[in-house]
């Protein structure tokens, strides 16, 4: 048994979700859309779904969509955990029946303030967290609005729909807790024109992660602690072997 991880991008992996998963013992398959890798046909040996970023929109002709949201699909019913990550956030929210769009202001880029509201501040998944930090993102779409039944958990200024959850077992992440410091200089070269869209300079941009880039990764460590040991525990995997033996 393994996590699925659908990954979009050669420059937006796993990083350190994958990493924080590994070192948890959960073996990882990756399923690498960008480089023509099938979605598999089904969930045999699959104990949960991560489905991460990318700089596409879900309006885009994107040949591994449906198949990749009818497994999302398949999975939240199955009451497997589901995380999705910017792109991935959205993909998770269209299959479960939400919507996405393009951003009202363009584009959100940036460490920017990001708030827990009531719901968010008792999730599980942000146990010991504070109300108020800056998380990093970067998209020009978002959800728009949530699967009927899922629960908003955090916003932004400018993106309402920061994190959110469905069930016990689904999540959505629009900011990106999985990037290192070398990632957000990966992205400053390969995308300068999302910078200036935002009105920003490379040089705003690495001030801003000066400021807040190792409260941010010490928040997102604690966060995909919190995924890999009480989202997808990895004891729950074996007792569904021992109940298998069982029988």
């Amino acid at each position: 048994m393994a996590l699925l991880v659908f990954e979009h991008s050669a420059s937006a992996g796993s990083l350190r979700l994958g990493a924080t998963l590994r070192d948890y013992g959960h073996p990882l398959v990756t399923i690498r859309t960008h480089a023509g890798d099938d979605v598999p046909a089904d969930l045999d040996g699959v104990d949960g779904i991560v489905s991460m970023g990318a700089a596409l929109s879900l309006d885009d002709p994107l040949p591994w969509l449906e198949a990749e949201m009818d497994l999302i699909r398949e999975a939240h019913e199955r009451e497997l955990p589901v995380v999705g990550i910017c792109l991935g956030c959205q993909i998770v929210a269209r299959a479960l029946g939400g919507t996405t769009g393009p951003m009202d202001d363009g584009i959100e880029l940036g460490f920017v303030p990001f708030e827990l509201n009531a719901i968010g501040r008792d999730d599980p998944m942000f146990t010991g967290m504070p109300w108020t930090t800056h998380q990093f993102a970067w998209h020009c779409d978002e959800v728009k609005d949530l699967p009927a039944g899922a629960r908003l958990l955090a916003s932004s200024p400018q993106c309402n729909v920061q994190a959110w959850a469905s069930g016990l077992r689904t999540y959505g992440f629009q900011y990106h807790p999985e990037v290192y410091p070398h990632t957000i200089e990966e992205w400053i070269e390969r995308h300068p024109d999302d910078l200036a869209d935002a009105d920003l300079t490379p040089e705003d941009l690495r001030d801003q992660m000066a400021r807040h880039g190792d409260d941010f990764a010490r928040y997102a460590v604690r966060l995909f602690e919190s995924i890999a040991l009480f989202l997808m525990p990895v004891d729950r995997r074996y007792q569904g072997q021992i109940k298998d033996l069982h029988h």
